[in-house]
Parts: C-alpha cells; sequence; structure tokens
C-alpha cells in the first residue's frame, strides 16, 4: 500500500497499535522504509517497539545492531523508558547494545555546541553599540543547526540570533523540547550568558521558534520566563496547540504581561492544526496581546525563503513597541 505522506502512514501505525495489532504496525513500519527512506530510523524505533512486544528479541537485535553499525544510536531516554522495552531491561544482549548506544549518544552531546549565535560581522560587541536579540527554537526532532535558515534574515538585519540547541534528545540529530521545565531551565541559562557575553538592548528582546519550538516560544513568552517583546511562531504544532483552551487558561493567569505576537503557517501544512492557529490568533488579541496572523500561500512544513520574509515582518511588528 502506498502512501500520499509519512504523516498519513503514521497515522495508520498509531491506529494499528491503539488496536494493539503489534504485528501489523512491526509488518507495516518495514515495508514503509522503501517508500520513506529518509525517515528510516523513526520506523526503526517503531520496528524495535513492535518486535518487542510481540517477542521477537532476535529481530530487536538486528534492528539495533544494523543501527549501531551505522553510527546510529537511540537516546538512553527512549531505551530507558519506553513501555514496549520493559520486558528487555536487564537482558546481557539488550544492555550490551543499550551501552553502544550510550557511548555514540554521548559523543554526539560533546560535539554539538548548546548555543549557535550569528550576528553582523562586529556588531553586538560588549562595550558597544547595543543589538536587538532573537532567540530561535528548532522544531521537535531536529537540531539548532537545521534551524538557522530560518534565523539568518535576521542576524543580516542587524538581530543578535541565538539559536539554542535542546539538550533533550530522541536519537541521533532528533532532539526535542517535550519538558517545559527542562526548556525553561536551558533557555534560561543561554539568556543569561548571552546578556554577560554580548552588547543587546534588554528592551528589544523576541523569542521565535518553528514548529514544536513555536509552541516552546508562545508558552516561555506568555509565561513570563524571558523578559521578551514578543514572540513569533512559525507553524506552531505541539500538545498546548492541540487545545486552545490551553492557551485561555495561561493567559487568565498572565493578564497583565505586555507582548506582541506574530503567528505564520504555510497553507499546504498539513502537520500542524491550522484552525488552532486562528484561533489562538483571536485568543491573544481578545485577551490584549496585539497578534498578527499570516497565512503564506503554496509553502508546507519545511524551510523556505517566504518564511524569512515573514519572519522579518514578524520581527518589524513586534519592535513596534
Amino acid at each position: 500500500m502506498k502512501y500520499l505522506t509519512f504523516d498519513d502512514l503514521q497515522t495508520h501505525l498509531q491506529a494499528l497499535y491503539q488496536e494493539g495489532n503489534y504485528q501489523a504496525v512491526l509488518d507495516l513500519s518495514i515495508q514503509g522504509i522503501s517508500q520513506f527512506p529518509e525517515q528510516e530510523h523513526l520506523l526503526a524505533y517503531w520496528q524495535v517497539c513492535m518486535a518487542a512486544r510481540t517477542e521477537q528479541h532476535p529481530l530487536v537485535y538486528q534492528v539495533l545492531d544494523r543501527l549501531l553499525d551505522q553510527g546510529f544510536w537511540f537516546s538512553r531516554t527512549l531505551l530507558r523508558s519506553s513501555p514496549s522495552l520493559a520486558g528487555l531491561q536487564g537482558e546481557a544482549e539488550y544492555e550490551q547494545r543499550a551501552a553502544r548506544s550510550l557511548v555514540l549518544e554521548e559523543q554526539e552531546h560533546h560535539q554539538l555546541y548548546p548555543l549557535l549565535t550569528l550576528r553582523s560581522t562586529g556588531k553586538c560587541n560588549t562595550g558597544g553599540p547595543a543589538c536587538p536579540l532573537m532567540i530561535g527554537l528548532h522544531t521537535n526532532s531536529g537540531t539548532a543547526q537545521d534551524s538557522i535558515d530560518f534565523w539568518q534574515v535576521a542576524a543580516a538585519s542587524g538581530w543578535l540570533v541565538a539559536a539554542p540547541q535542546s539538550s533533550q534528545a530522541l536519537w541521533q540529530g532528533a532532539y526535542v523540547w517535550n519538558d517545559r521545565q527542562i526548556c525553561e531551565e536551558e533557555i534560561s541559562r543561554h539568556y543569561q550568558a548571552l546578556m554577560k557575553q554580548y552588547s543587546i538592548d534588554p528592551m528589544r528582546v523576541v523569542i521565535a521558534g518553528h514548529s514544536m519550538g513555536g509552541e516552546m516560544a508562545i508558552w516561555l513568552a506568555i509565561q513570563g520566563i524571558l523578559p521578551v517583546e514578543g514572540f513569533i511562531a512559525i507553524g506552531p504544532g505541539g500538545p498546548l496547540m492541540e487545545d486552545v483552551e490551553n492557551w485561555t487558561a495561561m493567559l487568565r493567569e498572565n493578564a497583565q504581561r505586555k507582548l506582541r505576537g506574530y503567528l505564520i503557517f504555510g497553507q499546504e501544512d498539513k502537520t500542524i492544526p491550522q484552525e488552532n492557529i486562528r484561533l489562538l490568533a483571536e485568543i491573544l488579541n481578545q485577551a490584549g496581546i496585539p497578534t498578527e496572523l499570516e497565512e503564506v500561500p503554496e509553502l508546507g512544513h519545511d524551510f523556505a525563503q517566504e518564511y524569512a520574509e515573514s519572519l522579518l515582518r514578524g520581527l518589524n511588528f513586534i519592535d513596534q513597541n
């Protein structure tokens, strides 16, 4: 069976999993690699979990060995906390592979920069003219480096751009913002370090994000975690976006916060709750947070130059304060 998109395949896998048809999920995840080779690692995770649930332990180890031999790893969080893998904990063969994976994970952590910065040559130096600061959060299952295309235009326009790297790993090259408390601590620490290292105008700080990074940017701004003047979210998605009432309750608790917001999404982006983004724009405006909504024709979820232009419009809108 062919699927129009990987999201369609994922939906089918989830439905089969909820039915408890683990063998069908396993078979489909194996078949899906031929159609979506770029999603091999996510599909391999399905294979490992479903092989474990169907007690096909040799297949679990076969898949793990293939990935580990390629230098690919799954995070210790997944290998230790996944309910599907609970029955393997303590088994010698599993522990051997978990240990190999941990070594590779730690090697990647050492190679990653926790914070990438972009700025115009010679700008924002301590003692010099202050720059506005934009913090840009990458998408879930991505890296800070992956997100740079979205933010470069801001650096070229005179902003100091900081792109934090989440420490929450799923697997090689896939880092997430799922634990909001960890995000709060890490982003706050990065902000304090930036204020010491560069010349920054504290009245001109904006937080932005793509996808789950966008949801996180909105949350950090509304909660007042950082002293920002506003937020920009490109294709925001995540658990809070699935029910806009999450934001209504949050805004009641933070009614006095002075912010401006800018929401952006591509009209062809089917991975995000478009109607909820529209509703959120209305809720924010009703709560006294001036918010613009920009729907970009013909764009999907991934970077396109039009998103860079939208980001500039968002920065100009917020920087009116």
